[in-house]
């Protein structure tokens, strides 16, 4: 497998899964500055799952509203378009890749908790750190490794290659990729979001949340990431394909400047929102 062209990898795959037409007829609304809640509400509310999705998630103690949200405009009242369009894209990305419930993917289910715990603690962080848009960040954690995602789902004799190496060399995953493929997760989850028309911003949070330095304008939302990712590896949060707790990123540190007592608060509240969150996802499977 080594050599793999990347640039035709995402066009190779032909049943590489897209956005649902639901969710691109979301952003539309979510982009146009002249909709209204009831534009947003009237395209979640045809569609039923994405209805419950959407208010069991409003619901759990993730956000904690004292009174229950029963209706999709009270929660786009609540929360804004841009945390909607958020929440929505997170849940559908949960279902649209296939072979996640067969017992042979256990790794796979690992690898979504890595991913959930991530969100979750860049979530968490960008709330101590008052950052304007925490739910860009949630959703920016959710994705940082789904390269990984499509290299298990699509590549899985490669991935079971890499995995081998880590195990015979105590590598980390993204050297081994590097030896079996020539190329990274990073790498492979930008193509993948860019053919989604994500945001510029969390093309580059993916691309670059390994060198949060390299993100330019992004890099201080890049290094709540990377430093989100670090924590999760040290909590034993799901597993990012290897046993290991990489060093943190120096320029991360800085850049994410928590306040005294900020780190143990964080990882508290990580492992606390995480169970909680990991409840409410598998409970509507």
């Amino acid at each position: 497998m080594t050599g793999v062209d990347i640039s035709q990898l995402i066009g190779r795959v032909d049943d590489l899964p897209t956005l649902p037409q639901t969710f691109l007829r979301i952003t539309q609304i979510v982009n146009n500055p002249r909709a209204s809640a009831k534009d947003l509400s009237s395209v979640i509310g045809d569609d039923q799952v994405l209805t419950a999705r959407l208010l069991r998630l409003v619901n759990s103690s993730f956000y904690g509203f004292p009174q229950k949200v029963s209706t999709v405009t009270g929660a786009i009242v609540l929360l804004g378009f841009d945390a909607i369009r958020s929440l929505l894209l997170s849940s559908s990305v949960f279902e649209i890749f296939p072979g996640r419930r067969r017992k042979n993917h256990k790794g796979l289910s690992a690898l979504w908790d890595h991913a959930l715990g991530c969100a979750v603690g860049a979530k968490v962080i960008g709330s101590r750190l008052r950052y304007d848009n925490i739910e860009e960040l949630f959703v920016a954690g959710l994705l940082h490794d789904i390269g990984k995602i499509v290299e298990m789902v699509y590549l899985p004799d490669a991935f079971s290659k890499i995995q081998a190496l880590v195990k015979e060399k105590d590598l980390l995953i993204l050297d081994a990729e590097q030896e079996v493929l020539g190329f990274s997760h990073a790498e492979v989850g930008t193509l993948l979001a860019t053919e989604w028309k994500l945001p510029q911003k969390l093309v580059r949070i993916i691309e670059m949340h390994h060198l949060p330095q390299e993100a330019a304008n992004f890099s201080r939302e890049t290094s709540l990431v990377h430093f989100s990712d670090i924590l999760c590896r040290a909590l034993d949060i799901g597993s990012g394909g290897d046993p290991w707790v990489p060093p943190l990123n120096d320029f991360a540190w800085n850049a994410v400047g928590l306040d005294q007592g900020g780190l143990p608060y964080v990882m508290t509240e990580m492992t606390r929102v995480y169970r909680d969150m990991r409840h409410v996802i598998n409970s509507g499977r």
